[in-house]
């Protein structure tokens, strides 16, 4: 008897604590980022979403400080592709199409909260990423 007692409360406890285990990644927000590079800041938003096909990522990049500057290049087209998110850690390939030819960017970061890190690497070199949680509306 002391073992069927036993039993039901573990089954009641691993229930009650289900909805911990079902939350989804603290990745799958959208996030403000900013990258730091001799050639400048970048800002852009990075939204990341989860669907039944797995993760997606849309990265919006910002005009330069300042707002938009005569003679500043068009918004590039780029294509995201090999999206993985493990818990509070992703990476992603983005691949960007610039007047100089096309730039693989491999991306790979972490969140700690409100926070996101990451590193982006390319042709350049490793370039830090930075981000907060983006205010929700």
């Amino acid at each position: 008897m002391r073992h069927i007692r036993f039993a039901a409360l573990a089954l009641g406890a691993s229930l009650l604590a289900t909805p911990a285990w079902a939350q989804g990644s603290p990745v799958v927000v959208t996030w403000n980022t900013e990258a730091v590079t001799d050639f400048g800041t970048f800002a852009a938003t990075m939204i990341v979403v989860e669907s039944a096909d797995g993760y997606s990522v849309e990265i919006i990049d910002q005009a330069p400080a300042g707002g938009a500057q005569a003679g500043a290049p068009p918004q590039m087209e780029s294509s995201i592709s090999d999206v993985t998110v493990d818990g509070s850690t992703f990476s992603f390939k983005r691949s960007l199409d610039t007047p100089q030819g096309p730039m693989e960017l491999s991306y790979t970061g972490s969140v700690d909260g409100d926070a996101l890190t990451a590193q982006v690497g390319s042709s350049f070199g490793n370039i830090p990423v930075t981000g907060t949680r983006a205010e929700e509306e």
